[in-house]
């Protein structure tokens, strides 16, 4: 089996250089510099041995990577949320033009937004899922 630092780091990879930071699992409750844009590489569920080979050993996984987009809001005293649609179309571009991930350890194919929608805290969130498969 791949270890889940092969995955994290595998997939992180993939996503370096898109926005200013790029977190495994969840995002830092505080950062001591202003970030405008980060991904968080997580990987929300099980993951299913599908087959053994001829020893007993199963070597073909799968599961699902999610790829998390964080990217600030434009805002001023006038609209304090103010979605920065070019920014986010820009990076979830760069990020769907990076699939098919393919390292010698894994493959992510299948790309979907499954959620757009702001956190709160100031920044837009689109989540963006793949079918993680082994090789």
């Amino acid at each position: 089996m791949v270890s889940i630092k092969t995955l994290y780091f595998d997939v992180g990879n993939a996503m370096d250089g898109i926005c200013d930071k790029l977190y495994s699992r969840s995002r830092p409750k505080a950062v001591d510099t202003k970030i405008n844009s980060y991904i968080v590489v997580y990987f929300p569920s099980s993951i299913y041995n599908n087959e053994m080979n001829s020893s007993g050993v199963y070597n073909d996984f799968t599961t699902t990577a999610q790829i998390e987009l964080y990217v600030r809001d434009k805002a001023s005293a006038r609209n304090p949320n103010t979605f920065d649609v070019s920014s986010v179309d820009e990076k979830v571009q760069e990020i769907m033009d990076r699939f098919p991930i393919s390292t010698k350890n894994l493959i992510v194919s299948n790309p979907r937004i499954t959620l757009q929608t702001d956190d709160g805290a100031g920044f837009s969130v689109t989540i963006i899922q793949g079918r993680l498969r082994t090789k």
